[in-house]
């Protein structure tokens, strides 16, 4: 019980708190429960973001190239990402690979958002902060992985993890490069 109450583990459980709530918010009542997000003839359509996004995006030919092509399949793939990092997160399942994931999917978000504004650029650089800590640290206790290092040490292992959630992010990309 003591461990519960240390600081950096409260810390811990107070951070992947606040991120999921961030991510399952966006993936569920921003995106999945929004009838305009996946819907060509709305104004909220994923597509119509995309463009805007991609007019003063430092990766505007990532955008054009990847996203542009296929905005609903990034539509939905965006809605598997936030609400699966979130789930992951509030758990603490898989945390550094689900970070190392959010990582990538932040890191797209503030180079093709920051240019909007104050709160693209603050929110998602402030989510990459966090997200780089929990590829460093992982869920401390009262979490899944806590459980699961007990028994199996090498479950902890950064490098995996990070080396996985790359893997899979250059995965998606060049899937959505070469299919059309």
């Amino acid at each position: 019980m003591a461990k519960v109450l240390n600081s950096e583990y409260f810390m811990n459980i107070i951070l992947r708190i606040a991120m999921s709530s961030i991510w399952l918010y966006a993936g569920i009542i921003g995106k999945l429960m929004n009838p305009g997000f996946l819907n060509p003839a709305s104004t909220q359509y994923v597509g119509f973001t995309i463009q805007y996004l991609a007019q003063g995006s430092l990766i505007k030919g990532f955008l054009y190239a990847i996203a542009i092509p296929h905005p609903q399949l990034v539509g939905i793939l965006v809605i598997i990402g936030e609400i699966s990092f979130g789930i992951l997160t509030l758990f603490g399942l898989m945390t550094k690979l689900a970070n190392t994931v959010a990582f990538y999917t932040n890191l797209i978000y503030f180079l093709s958002a920051s240019w909007t504004g104050a709160d693209e650029y603050g929110l998602n650089l402030l989510m990459m902060i966090i997200d780089a800590y929990f590829i460093a640290y992982g869920s401390k206790t009262l979490s899944i992985d806590s459980l699961i290092s007990a028994k199996v040490k090498s479950f902890n292992n950064t490098k995996i993890w990070l080396l996985i959630g790359t893997v899979i992010y250059i995965v998606v990309i060049i899937y959505l490069l070469f299919s059309q």
